[in-house]
């Protein structure tokens, strides 16, 4: 369980994502201040800080500063008020994985401490077991149940009515949610339905009888992956389950990349005003933007590059750079071979060419392409404007995941 510091100086908003921090599934410490924080990060080393910005005494830039000196790998997510957007952006330089709007949202500060996770686990080649909720009302079927999955290494909670496996849902974060379609209090459908309104990041495959089909297919539309006849397949379990982790994994990462695809265009977007309004450039802006954004966008701990529409690749990240063992010129065929290191495999020059020609007639579209069961790429278009406008493709890469 990776431990997360949370210096926040509102009692009451600490407390809460605190609580929520911890049905996330990690270990909290709370510092109710700067100053306590950056003690508190001494002795107890924790992998993610959560901190507010604005404080008094010690603020939030303060504390990244000092966190970073004393551990640059741990990964850092900031909370930011009206007004402080800049201060933001400015703090992904300084090695800031995120940063979260005030009021929080929930879902976003969860995508942020998945991403943190993603990259701490990868970092350290450390394997997440995934949580599933196991809920049959029959004893005997769920105690056998329990005990395969948990041989597969995975933590299986389980329960016996639907109503407890909602409430189960709500006190901690699940991957894989298991339910009979026939439970007292509340029915597989009805907890189901209950838990997609709570939150949408989990895979649900529900048990049917053969008189139950109907009630299956309505699960199905109800957001389930998959339905298994009773009495249950052990084996067919297994495989569902493993295709559910495949799907649930992929769709994490695409929301991943998404979101680093957001920072770095929102980084470019504040380099070129800044560059027009200081230096007042009148030519090459997108030489001069990119070299000045580059400690910015190499702080990004994915690999990305921007190209033009004819493939001319203009820019890339640290990241990259180091995945590859050679400088290119353009995104060609010797470009595509040295990324099968990264575990971008399937991947063609064509695929790409589509993709940038749709994003250049439907502006403001993301596209993404699967390049493995786990791995993918996504390509954005982001507009640059100088004595010229001129529109260009940021492409963010996401290799396998690490056995």
């Amino acid at each position: 369980m990776y431990k997360v510091l949370l210096i926040e100086d509102d009692d009451t908003a600490r407390k809460q994502l605190a609580k929520y921090v911890q049905k996330e599934r990690f270990e909290v410490i709370q510092a109710e201040n700067g100053r306590v924080g950056i003690e508190l990060f001494k002795t107890e080393n924790p992998h993610i800080v959560l901190t507010d910005l604005k404080m008094p005494d010690v603020d939030g830039m303060e504390v990244v500063h000092t966190v970073k000196r004393l551990s640059p790998e741990t990964e850092i997510i900031v909370f930011t008020g009206y007004g402080e957007v800049e201060t933001a952006i400015s703090a992904i330089g300084e090695g800031v994985l995120d940063y979260l709007k005030k009021p929080i949202d929930l879902d976003n500060l969860s995508m942020a401490l998945g991403r943190a996770e993603e990259k701490i686990g990868l970092r350290h080649s450390e394997h997440l077991y995934p949580h599933i909720l196991l809920a049959e009302d029959e004893e005997m079927p769920r105690t056998r149940l329990k005990r395969v999955l948990e041989k597969e290494h995975w933590k299986v909670l389980d329960v016996s009515d639907g109503e407890e496996a909602v409430n189960t849902f709500i006190s901690t974060k699940m991957d894989i949610v298991l339910l009979d379609i026939k439970m007292p209090k509340l029915d597989g459908l009805q907890a189901l339905l209950q838990m997609r309104a709570i939150n949408d990041d989990f895979e649900a495959i529900v048990f049917t009888g053969y008189s139950d089909e109907q009630s299956a297919i309505h699960a199905m539309r109800g957001g389930a992956v998959s339905f298994l006849r009773k009495p249950v397949d052990l084996d067919q379990l297994i495989a569902t389950i493993e295709k559910a982790l495949e799907k649930l994994y992929r769709d994490r990462a695409l929301r991943y990349r998404t979101r680093e695809l957001e920072l770095a265009k929102q980084i470019l977007a504040k380099i070129t005003d800044e560059e027009e309004v200081i230096l007042n450039i009148h030519k090459s802006v997108v030489e001069q933007s990119l070299t000045f954004a580059q400690k910015l966008m190499d702080s990004i701990p994915t690999p990305i590059v921007v190209i033009r529409k004819d493939l001319t690749l203009i820019y890339m990240n640290k990241c990259m750079l180091e995945a590859l063992d050679f400088t290119p010129k353009s995104i060609d065929e010797k470009l595509l071979e040295n990324l099968k290191k990264i575990g971008i495999k399937d991947l063609s020059i064509e695929q790409i060419t589509n993709s940038i020609d749709i994003l250049f007639s439907v502006p403001g579209k993301l596209e993404t392409i699967k390049t493995g069961a786990h791995s993918l790429i996504t390509l954005t278009l982001i507009t640059v404007v100088g004595d010229v406008k001129e529109n260009y493709v940021l492409i963010a890469l996401r290799g396998e995941r690490s056995a």
